[in-house]
């Protein structure tokens, strides 16, 4: 009877233990368009070729409605950069797909707007990012270069 009660005491540790590590998950999480809303500017995320996450170390995930509004929260200190296990935006070309925000490369064009004004948009490919800075002019920038533009850090 004993080691029935400590194999039932150690199967439950061990699923408690699992649904722990999966809570922490730092994998970004889908968006929900329509329906989330914007951490910082609370919009609901509508616009599909736009949107942002910060996940957490912790695991805790910031939806953003515009890459800006998630560069934005840094700046202002809403999240810790340092706490950040991933920045990821929605890849323009491939709208509703998340990319990693920080190999992404960005386009500013006034031709481009995005849903906060600055006019600022993600591709997880450069040579997308160059196509469209071809159709509509603007400047190619680098993740370090919004984080120099944002004051970020």
């Amino acid at each position: 009877m004993k080691k029935v009660r400590n194999r039932m005491i150690l199967l439950l540790l061990a699923a408690a233990m699992g649904l722990t590590n999966s809570a922490c998950s730092t994998d970004p999480e889908e968006i929900n368009f329509g329906v989330d809303q914007c951490s910082l500017c609370r919009m609901n995320i509508s616009e599909h070729r736009f949107g942002a996450e910060i996940v957490t170390k912790k695991g805790k995930i910031f939806k953003y409605d515009a890459a800006e509004c998630m560069l934005n929260a840094l700046s202002l200190g809403n999240v810790n950069y340092n706490d950040a296990a991933g920045f990821y935006v929605i890849d323009a070309s491939n709208p509703k797909q998340l990319t990693e925000g920080v190999t992404a490369s960005y386009l500013i064009s006034e031709k481009l707007p995005s849903p906060m004004g600055a006019n600022l948009s993600a591709y997880s490919k450069r040579s997308d990012a160059e196509v469209k800075q071809k159709e509509h002019g603007g400047e190619l920038k680098s993740w370090e270069d919004l984080l120099v533009k944002f004051k970020v850090r």
